[in-house]
């Protein structure tokens, strides 16, 4: 159960969030009007996330962030590649934001823990269950890989479906259309890695190469060849 402190943190985080969009919004020129009309969000509803009293969904974030020129996890801001030494985030400090309702995270079907957020050079995230459709599709600068952790699932990118199971992986550019949806029963957990927006500017990612799907057999076939060559 959280406690009062972390509830506390909780709130701060997302007043945090209003205040990080409000002050990219103000320095990009735009109106809370034009930038409600870009996302296809209310103007009354984005005052209220500005303020810090609504709570987006992860696809409502991820407009904003796009329009604004960023990522989610810069907007909640936290730890830097500048910064010396490791960083620690307990399991009690992690963002959670709801997949596709613009509502509290804490009894959706589809929870996303933002496991690493800020100015680093790579994003973790960990979806808690999954949307049992497709919603809209994401694309973006960069490169990501799924992993799944337990359950079922399938991915369609740029219109070809390929399902996932446990110890399954794909790794794909993330500019090819791409979304998530569970498949089977039992409730997903997977994990997604992908390279900051802010990092790849230089064009250095790949930005069109074809999904590579990886099996536990792939991965224990690649360890193999490491230790025979050893």
């Amino acid at each position: 159960m959280p406690t009062s402190s972390n509830r506390t943190n909780d709130v701060d985080d997302w007043t945090d969030l209003g205040s990080a969009i409000h002050e990219r919004r103000v320095g990009n020129g735009l109106t809370l009007v034009g930038l409600a009309r870009k996302v296809k969000l209310s103007q009354p509803f984005l005052s209220q996330i500005e303020n810090g009293r609504a709570r987006p969904s992860l696809m409502s974030l991820h407009r904003i962030a796009e329009a604004l020129g960023t990522t989610p996890q810069a907007l909640f801001g936290g730890a830097s590649d500048s910064e010396v030494g490791p960083v620690v985030v307990r399991a009690n400090e992690v963002r959670m934001v709801d997949v596709h309702s613009d509502a509290d995270a804490t009894a959706s079907e589809s929870i996303c823990q933002l496991l690493i957020a800020g100015d680093a050079p790579f994003h973790m995230l960990e979806f808690d269950g999954l949307p049992t459709a497709f919603l809209d599709y994401f694309s973006h600068d960069g490169f990501e890989a799924t992993y799944v952790i337990a359950g079922r699932m399938e991915i369609d990118i740029d219109g070809t479906i390929t399902e996932l199971g446990p110890g399954d992986s794909i790794s794909y550019s993330s500019r090819l259309p791409h979304r998530l949806r569970a498949a089977g029963t039992r409730r997903s957990r997977v994990l997604l890695i992908e390279t900051a927006v802010e990092r790849i500017r230089d064009g250095a990612v790949a930005r069109h190469d074809p999904p590579r799907l990886h099996s536990p057999t792939d991965v224990d076939d690649i360890i193999q060849t490491e230790v025979t060559r050893s």
